[in-house]
């Protein structure tokens, strides 16, 4: 349709040339009339392959079906509501998961629902895989803590939908998967996962699908926690 457009624009504007060049009269009422649709032709034309590019632009967008961009990953509610909204399956992959427990998995008698959403979810039959490296390769003392106290949370919630696994590598890449959507970005060594941007896109995304496949890799080849 847009090439369809853009040749009867260059048709007119070809035809009218013609005419106002047969007019030999550039200052008569005709030569004035033909003047000005080649004027306004022209700029009808410029304008059509500006939106046309941006057109174009849009649907590269579109293709990598993005729901919006992540400038970092600090908002606390915003992770609970997607973790509310998880039906059938979440999927981590980061460098030792402790936010997840502390924030959603409170098991103290009388915690908000809030501070419990990710228990809530297991409960009603969400399955979670979460997939972290190994504590040898943690970059200092802090965060192998932290992954000895994610061990810990796990023994005590003792969930048979929640399953934890370990590879043998650096963590390079955060990926949090909510049935068809995730929200996919880098690990810097020396900064926070919550202070990276990231990329929420559905799971059907061309970007999404090489995370996607590259975690159930992962997944296949790492250890259990017991055996970690």
């Amino acid at each position: 349709m847009s090439i369809v457009v853009l040749s009867i624009l260059v048709m007119l504007l070809i035809i009218v040339g013609i005419l106002y060049w047969r007019e030999n009269n550039p200052g008569s009422n005709w030569g004035a009339i033909f003047g000005s649709l080649i004027a306004g032709l022209l700029v009808a034309i410029i304008q059509f392959l500006i939106s046309w590019q941006e057109y174009q632009e849009t649907e590269k967008l579109k293709e990598l079906k993005l729901v919006e961009v992540l400038y970092n990953r600090r908002t606390k509610e915003q992770y609970c509501e997607y973790i509310k909204s998880a039906t059938r399956k979440l999927d981590v992959m980061g460098s030792t998961a402790v936010r997840l427990f502390r924030d959603f998995a409170d098991t103290t008698k009388g915690a908000p629902e809030n501070s419990k959403v990710l228990l809530l979810a297991m409960d009603r039959g969400v399955k979670v895989r979460i997939l972290l490296p190994s504590e040898d390769n943690l970059p200092n003392d802090e965060k192998r803590q932290d992954a000895k106290e994610v061990k810990a949370r796990k023994n005590e919630i003792n969930h048979k939908n929640l399953e934890i696994r370990y590879f043998e590598h650096k963590a390079a890449h955060s990926i949090f998967r909510i049935d068809d959507t995730c929200i996919i970005g880098p690990i810097f060594p020396d900064i926070e996962s919550r202070n990276t941007p990231a990329l929420h896109v559905m799971s059907s995304s061309p970007m999404a699908i090489n995370y996607l496949d590259y975690f159930d890799s992962e997944w296949d080849q790492a250890k259990e926690a017991e055996h970690a």
